[in-house]
């Protein structure tokens, strides 16, 4: 196994949602995120007519 060392001051990918983003580093097969909403925002409003589920589908 190798040691990797990554921030997310340099994140590898941003997704940007209304009142919201997603700082993603990729570690290998893996990809951890940082999420930073403002005040208001709500996964109905912003981000469930996007993608079209109730919730959110990715594993945490």
């Amino acid at each position: 196994m190798q040691l990797r060392r990554k921030r997310f001051d340099r994140p590898d990918e941003v997704r940007t949602v209304e009142k919201g983003r997603i700082e993603l580093v990729e570690l290998g097969e893996l990809a951890v995120g940082r999420a930073i909403f403002e005040p208001g925002w709500r996964w109905s409003e912003h981000v469930k007519p996007i993608v079209g589920t109730d919730s959110c589908q990715v594993h945490h």
